[in-house]
């Protein structure tokens, strides 16, 4: 109905216009410098009319076509892309699988239009890594932080993983050692700083880290005591120590807390025993630490000191049996002690019994001697031959 009432309108005013048109058509006349032209005023404004419309066609049609020309480079534009991230997807994935050549060639070939060729140059560099490529690998890297100086931690980082896997421990420290002084709250610089020191045996440094570990929460109190006495322990039993003037130092050196734990007081015992005037002092240390804290490990090691009064040694020994009556360790400590008293019918019953409860390799070796020691030398050597198999298991 709306549009009846339109079409009704425009035929009325058509029909109006027309008429008047033709009771007075009017003229339009122009005129530029020697040319004129004089033509019917309802012709002058059709022609504009149309003119403008034809005008206004032709910028539509250029405005398509510039549309189409920017959706064209955009399509260009988004296709490469595409195709670039499509060969870093695919060298990332032939890294993982271990095609090294390959995934080199792909991440290289992605790097140009990529918007993050950060991971590129990273990929690259580990593929080079492990083809033995390490002049390759080091322009990677360098490549790398040229592009993203930002990234200095990532890309160190990197670098430090790829020096240790391959075996260049030195260089993999001075990385960390900067990236350390950078970033001296980054955990992966810490945990990696970690695993160089242990590598390298620096046990001192590894003390001087361990309170950032313990601060930055990547240790919890268990694991830094335990920490703890594995550096120390490993600090007893370094190479550096190699006479009793040194051990001493290093046992001086450690706080006195420290001491009383059982694996590092064992550390140190193990390494002073080669020097046997020492022997009273380590049985005095061991009798306090064992009554203070019961640790088998101590134990053991009590029987190897040869301490001046093997009696007195033995009757200490024998007083922790009311609380550890089926002790395998305390039975082969007290067999071995018996037999430095020259009382082989105990030290027997004690091995005897040291083997019924766990049959250990060095309570089978002691039994031996032991029957050598009695001139039973078939028995001796059965006692060998059972210590060997057990060993063997």
């Amino acid at each position: 109905m709306q549009r009846f009432i339109v079409f009704l309108l425009i035929f009325v005013g058509s029909i109006l216009l027309g008429w008047k048109i033709a009771e007075d058509p009017g003229f339009a006349f122009f005129a530029w410098k020697q040319w004129s032209a004089q033509m019917p005023l309802w012709f002058a404004v059709l022609s504009l009319l149309i003119i403008f419309y034809l005008g206004y066609l032709i910028i539509n049609i250029l405005n398509g076509v510039d549309f189409s020309v920017y959706r064209w480079k955009n399509w260009r534009q988004y296709r490469r892309k595409y195709q670039s991230y499509s060969k870093t997807n695919r060298g990332l994935v032939e890294l993982i699988e271990g095609n090294w050549q390959q995934a080199e060639y792909l991440v290289l070939a992605g790097i140009s239009q990529s918007d993050a060729p950060l991971i590129n140059y990273l990929a690259a560099a580990k593929a080079a890594n492990e083809r033995g490529e390490y002049e390759k690998r080091d322009a990677f890297l360098i490549k790398a932080q040229e592009i993203a100086p930002h990234a200095t931690i990532a890309i160190g980082l990197t670098q430090a993983n790829l020096q240790l896997a391959h075996g260049e421990i030195e260089q993999a420290h001075a990385t960390l050692t900067h990236l350390h002084a950078v970033a001296p709250k980054q955990k992966a610089v810490l945990k990696m700083l970690e695993r160089v020191y242990v590598h390298l045996a620096d046990w001192s440094a590894l003390l001087v880290l361990l309170p950032a570990l313990r601060k930055q929460k990547m240790l919890t109190p268990d694991d830094t005591l335990n920490f703890e006495k594995r550096i120390y322990g490993e600090m007893l039993n370094s190479p550096v120590n190699n006479n009793e003037p040194d051990i001493q130092r290093s046992w001086e050196s450690i706080p006195k807390k420290m001491r009383t734990e059982p694996a590092v007081l064992a550390s140190y015992v193990k390494q002073m025993l080669r020097y046997p005037l020492h022997a009273d002092a380590l049985e005095t240390l061991l009798a306090s630490a064992i009554k203070k804290n019961w640790d088998t490990e101590l134990v053991k090691l009590y029987g190897l000191v040869p301490a001046k009064d093997p009696v007195k040694q033995l009757a200490k020994a024998e007083k922790w049996l009311q609380e550890n009556p089926s002790n395998p360790v305390l039975m082969l400590t007290l067999g071995r002690l018996s037999m430095r008293c020259q009382l082989w019918g105990k030290a027997k019953s004690y091995l005897e019994s040291s083997m019924k409860l766990t049959p250990f390799t060095e309570t089978y070796a002691e039994y031996g001697k032991l029957m050598e020691q009695l001139g039973d030398q078939r028995a001796a050597m059965q006692s060998y031959r059972e210590g060997i198999s057990h060993a063997q298991q």
